[in-house]
């Protein structure tokens, strides 16, 4: 394993990883609207004779709240530490997730609970689960953020599987108790008693009248100024490509199952198949952590956004094929498992973790507003053009555009310790392979 080539990392793994396991789980958690929404599309519509724009619309609700709160949610994390908003958030969600099997035929008590689902999905977006994680390694940061996120390929092979399971078999109300009932099971004991940061743990070790009781000294907070940061171009660049980037590979893999059923594919074949997105997303994702942490992050970036692609036209190709299907999504996936992870760091990397809440936590809130719209944008298109060629035809485009983006990002800042309160570790473009 790359982590026990270097002392520093191999020390932050056996301190560090409950909170990256902890973290996974909350990932996952937090993306279970985003693989869970293409399946109950179908009975939806069938049972209230919604559109599919009306249907996904409920996910724009949750993307505006969590824009407007996430640099809040970040201010917050900065003070008080991630681990109070990640206990609360994923007991919140379990509960209104589960709330949606209430809903009657007005859309509106549809579009109701998703509002009341976006208060406790800001409390557990990345930027809760990123700063843990980010606070506890540095040597590892790169391999330690993409095991961590790599909770989202969990819930991506898991969650269109299940809940197509329970949809067939107990019916589309109860999919949603079960859903929580699921994922609230591992969720809530895992972030209860193994999530927590540096700042968690020097706050613990206070309360116990000694400062030295936290098994991990936490790195020094070097970085940017916040308002040094946002008002960047490099932050612009950065943030425009993370958004670009969701608008085409979260929206392609969140829209997968009906893209594929209405190519010809059966649904329960196209959930299959939608399954294995989570198999490349762990490869990509834990491939993407190891490069960060050796090549410069720029580069990783730019090349994962070259893949959907090749995703886009093995499916605008081959409309039908359960195997080029299947290799798109496998294909998708490689680059999904790259993505996030690839943002977090890069905003490490060019900011810093002095102010790494508000400033990842605004990027975050854009990423949120991106993975409601992106959705809704697919849906509503084919309300209007009876097919998804359009959208998936336009996905080649915006991928050229996000992997350009990153590619300008440039070289990593040096922070100097007076402005920082610390120096930053070596730039991994100059360490050794």
């Amino acid at each position: 394993m790359a982590i026990a080539a270097e002392p520093g990392a191999a020390a932050e793994w056996r301190q560090g990883w409950p909170t990256v396991l902890s973290g996974a789980l909350g990932i996952a958690l937090a993306s279970l609207t985003v693989y869970s929404a293409g399946v109950f599309i179908a009975p939806l519509e069938e049972e209230f004779g919604w559109s599919r724009g009306e249907i996904t619309a409920g996910m724009t609700f949750v993307s505006i709240v969590g824009m407007l709160a996430a640099p809040f949610i970040g201010l917050a994390v900065d003070r008080f530490g991630p681990r109070r908003l990640g206990v609360l958030g994923v007991f919140a969600y379990c509960i209104c997730f589960a709330g949606f099997s209430l809903v009657g035929p007005s859309i509106w008590s549809w579009w109701g609970m998703w509002i009341i689902l976006a208060g406790a999905a800001a409390l557990i977006k990345p930027t809760v689960w990123t700063a843990g994680v980010s606070s506890l390694f540095v040597a590892g940061r790169g391999l330690a953020l993409s095991v961590m996120l790599c909770g989202t390929a969990l819930s991506s092979t898991l969650t269109p599987i299940v809940s197509t399971y329970l949809i067939d078999v107990f019916g589309w109300r109860s999919a949603f108790v079960g859903l929580s009932v699921f994922w609230g099971a591992m969720v809530i004991p895992a972030v209860l008693f193994l999530f927590t940061s540096a700042k968690d743990r020097q706050r613990k070790g206070a309360a116990a009248g000694s400062l030295s009781a936290s098994p991990v000294a936490a790195p020094p907070l070097e970085g940017v100024s916040t308002r040094e940061g946002l008002l960047s171009w490099k932050f612009v660049r950065l943030a425009a490509a993370a958004v670009v980037t969701t608008l085409t590979v979260v929206s392609l893999v969140a829209n997968i199952v009906p893209i594929l059923s209405s190519s010809g594919i059966g649904r329960t074949q196209a959930a299959g198949i939608a399954g294995l997105v989570g198999i490349s997303t762990v490869v990509g994702r834990l491939t993407g952590g190891y490069l960060l942490d050796r090549i410069n992050g720029n580069i990783v970036g730019g090349v994962s956004l070259l893949l959907p692609v090749v995703s886009c036209a093995l499916l605008l190709g081959f409309p039908g094929s359960a195997t080029a299907a299947s290799l798109a999504v496998l294909v998708a996936g490689l680059s999904l498992g790259a993505e996030l992870d690839a943002v977090a760091y890069l905003t490490t990397r060019h900011f810093g973790m002095r102010n790494f809440g508000v400033i990842f936590g605004t990027i975050s809130g854009l990423l949120a507003f991106a993975t409601g719209v992106g959705p809704f944008l697919v849906n509503l298109t084919y309300d209007f053009a009876q097919s998804y060629v359009p959208v998936v035809t336009a996905f080649i485009p915006m991928s050229l555009v996000a992997s350009a983006l990153f590619f300008s990002l440039g070289r990593y800042p040096q922070f100097d310790a007076g402005g920082a309160g610390g120096s930053r570790p070596p730039d991994p473009v100059s360490q050794e392979a």
